[in-house]
């Protein structure tokens, strides 16, 4: 082993899966879901059953089986094979130190299995902007080879230029191996037994290169088909990762964490952040678990979970109904905001895409130039083959975040004005419902936006069907070559308003209740203000009818 300052290796983490049952609930959670984790993977990974993940013999079994699994009542979602992701996520965190997994690897086509590390906190955002380290990754398609690798915003898969390479285990699916990689502030060494055939180190330059200077937490994952695991034999499953044992060694450069300074170790502490949620409560909320207030809104995670409103959206706060995050579009990245440009053929089908790559990317790579007050420039980019480009810029809400159901309805408003009108360009507020294999559903929605500044109002409601998310922003569309912008202020997106208060009908936010008491604003009920009077009056609309209704007007 490589050691730092001649200090031995010390064993400061490990699970050798000894009795039999589910694994460790005090050192693995689970990630779950079925929609393909981006890489059009045909498995659902379960919580918590034996058939996918359980120890007996003294091995961790992670097991893909072919089965046809319900994965969403409500809309109907089923996937053709179940498999389990285990992570260490707050309690197996680390910062440099000694990775070390012995395992032995499925075999046929379809089989995928990854042993991989991501970041816990993220710190310079999405992937792959935080890095990820691959101890291995093995599909069963390209049998014997073994791939250890490293991402960061420079050197991606998206780009074709992450950092790896592949070694020749003849026995990988008979035999145990011990995959491992030993990670220094200057350096990532990548070995099979013992023996390294990889390597990179820090050059110096930054996040953007080197990532790998936070703590980062391990995900044991077997997937199947997809991008990589390919074209999938239906007659092999079940198959299984089999895993002997995990072991982490401090070389002398592993960081004691302990992110809240109580004299706790995060490897032990439930609450390493101290906001009042356990780690284990905020990795299934997908908030971060090393900082009290995740969407830095300046209300702790805790406090928007008793309050209603949702962690991860610095837009939706206590008192809010507005479920967008970041709608003054503040920061260089704009997140959670995205943008995607499609290039289309001259029937309007799919040639190219690119875009933010959910997040990775600052916004103004994409939209180079961005005016205070909501003003956005769209460039659009021709090579030749397009006929036509889609540009859209949205937010992108996945249906278990907002624990959407068949018969919500969503509300997108605000102002609104488009340049460059011409007929071969159509500018539009939208709110798509985007299925698992990311088309639109039809009752997605769109109204146009002309050139002068309006208000806008357009509503969905969701039905059932294979929905997976909801996106909610703009769309330019166009056939012809101009560039075009669209500008827009007071941006907003709520989940089940009320529709009508008393007897009338909203029109945003506001209700004609006339020969009663004229135009009130009403989006702050109970407290209402009346436009003819200019004053705030307290007046429930539950209690109002046509003939009137009980007013408190403050003096």
């Amino acid at each position: 082993m490589q050691t730092a300052h001649g200090v031995e290796p010390g064993l400061i983490w490990s699970d050798e899966f000894d009795g039999d049952g589910l694994p460790d609930p005090g050192k693995w959670v689970y990630e779950t879901g079925g929609d393909g984790w981006g890489n059009q993977e045909a498995q659902y990974f379960t919580y918590m059953r034996p058939e996918n993940a359980r120890v007996e013999n003294g091995h961790l079994v992670i097991e893909a089986h072919k089965e046809h699994w319900l994965a969403d009542p409500l809309f109907q979602k089923y996937n053709d094979y179940t498999s389990a992701r285990l992570l260490s996520k707050g309690s197996g965190d680390w910062l440099y130190g000694r990775i070390e997994v012995r395992a032995k690897l499925p075999s046929g086509p379809g089989t995928w299995t990854s042993i991989h590390m991501l970041p816990t906190e993220s710190v310079y955002g999405p992937w792959p902007r935080s890095g990820q380290i691959g101890i291995m990754m093995y599909a069963g398609n390209g049998a014997n080879w073994v791939n250890g690798h490293a991402s960061s915003l420079e050197a991606n898969p998206m780009t074709g230029s992450a950092l790896g390479d592949w070694i020749f285990v003849g026995d990988a699916e008979t035999e145990f191996h011990v995959y491992a990689i030993d990670w220094a502030p200057d350096r990532i060494s990548w070995q099979i037994d013992g023996e390294e055939y990889f390597f990179i180190t820090n050059p110096g330059t930054g996040w953007a290169d080197w990532p790998f200077d936070q703590p980062f937490h391990l995900v044991l994952n077997f997937s199947v088909g997809g991008t990589i695991g390919g074209s999938i034999d239906p007659s092999i499953w079940p198959q299984a990762l089999e895993i002997d044992y995990v072991r982490v060694y401090d070389q002398g450069h592993t960081v004691s964490l302990d992110t809240d300074g109580d004299q706790i170790p995060n490897s032990l502490d439930p609450d390493d952040d101290n906001d009042g949620l356990s780690d284990v409560d905020e990795h299934y909320r997908g908030s971060n678990l090393l900082h009290p207030d995740s969407d830095a809104d300046g209300f702790s995670d805790f406090e928007e979970v008793v309050a209603g409103s949702n962690p991860l959206r610095s837009g939706s706060v206590p008192g809010s109904r507005n479920i967008l995050g970041n709608p003054g579009f503040a920061g260089e990245q704009f997140a959670p905001w995205g943008a995607n440009t499609t290039l289309l053929g001259q029937d309007g089908q799919y040639l190219s895409n690119f875009g933010t790559w959910n997040f990775a990317y600052a916004m103004t790579d994409v939209l180079p130039e961005y005016g205070s007050g909501g003003s956005l420039f769209m460039p659009f980019l021709y090579n030749g083959r397009a006929a036509g480009i889609e540009h859209v810029l949205s937010q992108g809400f996945f249906v278990d975040e907002l624990d959407l159901a068949p018969g919500d309805l969503l509300t997108f408003r605000g102002k609104a004005s488009a340049g460059k009108e011409v007929p071969e360009i159509l500018t539009e507020a939208v709110i798509f419902i985007i299925d698992r294999n990311w088309g639109r559903l039809p009752q997605s929605v769109a109204i146009p936006i002309g050139p002068d500044t309006e208000e806008f109002e357009v509503r969905a409601i969701l039905e059932t069907g294979d929905v997976m998310l909801v996106d909610i922003g703009f769309r330019i569309l166009t056939f012809s070559g101009p560039e075009s912008w669209i500008r827009f202020s007071n941006l907003e997106a709520t989940l089940n308003e009320p529709t009508s208060w008393g007897p009338w009908e909203i029109h945003s936010g506001y209700v004609d209740s006339s020969p009663w008491m004229g135009w009130l604003w009403v989006k702050n009920d109970p407290w209402v203000w009346s436009v003819d009077l200019s004053k705030w009056l307290y007046c429930p609309g539950q209690g109002v009818t046509e003939s009137g209704g009980w007013v408190y007007v403050p003096k």
